[in-house]
């Protein structure tokens, strides 16, 4: 999990490879969701992180509002 710092406060992110080991699934699959806009993700450089409503909204069965 990584803690990123914004004027506002503070979020937490998930990165794929965190995300992949909680649900017991491929780092690939959720690389495919995020390109689908099944889960909500931020690119920072060549990485993807997900913040942890995001990550609930798709375990829940939701879809994101926008990607």
């Amino acid at each position: 999990m990584t803690t990123i710092k914004l004027l506002g406060g503070e979020i937490e992110l998930l990165r794929v490879d965190d995300i992949a080991k909680g649900l017991g699934v491929n780092k690939e699959t959720i690389r495919r969701y995020i390109r689908q806009g099944k889960i909500k993700a931020q690119k920072i450089g060549r990485r993807y992180f997900v913040s942890a409503d995001n990550l609930k909204t798709f375990t829940n069965g939701g879809t994101p509002a926008t990607r």
